[in-house]
């Protein structure tokens, strides 16, 4: 659906005062953007793939992973086990069901068959889906898991948070632990309309920005260096780091102060592979 972002804005600023599952259902029966497409494997699941061969993870967890589960579904076969846990319920098994479904059309390894229940979806996949859940504080074991995987969640997240988020993963990940993660570094508004781009809101002051940056569409606006700081302080280092989806930044006046002055600032798309430093 293509919608003026400053329109897009005050409708997120309304559904502040709402449940927190309203937008939720304002895109299941309205925007119609809870939904499964599924015609190939997406280029992120693609990334976690090679890095749980790579590193032979079989404990993976991830946060942030939305209601379908159609990446954990994927990847089922490659990790003996997922915990999978968001902030709020997210999970929809009328989704999840359709993923399965969808997956087997393109002819991915999957098992098939439906999970009518939180319970089978574990029995089936050994995905353990776990909401709400904070991952500032989990109360995991040390050396839980061997591998944690993220795909566009962290551009939702502050940057603070992100670090603690990160070093608690480095208890939970140990020694050997590593992080694959895709990072959507564009504005998400430019998603649904066309006639800005996708460095759109680098073009903002700290003080403008606020307005348009609402809890539930929130988007910190981290560049590709930036991230790499707080990994490296929260006790990660990066095995790959690629910046893709380049962005003219000509005729836009961007915000200094929220640049680093490398070219990677106009990234749109990065991918990370790290380890436990």
């Amino acid at each position: 659906m293509k919608i003026p972002w400053k329109l897009k804005s005050r409708l997120f600023k309304i559904l502040t005062y709402f449940p927190s599952n309203t937008l939720y259902l304002v895109q299941q029966h309205i925007t119609r953007q809870a939904k499964v497409r599924v015609t190939e494997p997406y280029i992120g699941w693609e990334h976690h793939r090679k890095i749980i061969e790579m590193t032979g993870a079989s404990r993976v967890i991830e946060f942030g992973a939305g209601k379908s589960l159609v990446q954990n579904l994927y990847l089922a076969v490659y990790a003996e086990s997922q915990t999978v846990v968001d902030l709020f319920p997210m999970i929809d098994i009328d989704l999840v069901n359709e993923a399965v479904h969808q997956l087997g059309s393109i002819g991915a390894e999957i098992d098939g068959r439906p999970a009518s229940s939180v319970k089978l979806l574990k029995d089936i996949y050994n995905i353990r889906y776990l909401a709400p859940f904070n991952m500032l504080d989990t109360g995991f074991d040390d050396n839980s898991f061997d591998l944690c995987i993220s795909t566009n969640t962290l551009e939702h997240i502050p940057a603070a948070d992100i670090r603690s988020i990160f070093i608690e993963l480095r208890r939970l990940l140990g020694p050997n632990g590593n992080v694959s993660a895709m990072i959507d570094y564009s504005d998400h508004y430019a998603h649904s309309d066309p006639s800005i781009g996708r460095l759109n809101y680098l073009q903002f002051t700290a003080k403008e920005w606020e307005k348009h940056n609402h809890h539930n569409h929130y988007q910190n606006r981290l560049r590709h260096l930036q991230y790499g700081e707080i990994f490296k302080s929260a006790g990660f280092e990066p095995v790959t780091q690629e910046c893709t989806d380049y962005c003219d930044p000509a005729g836009l006046d961007l915000v200094d102060d929220l640049l680093t002055g490398d070219q990677t600032d106009f990234a749109t798309t990065g991918f990370w592979h790290l380890k436990a430093a």
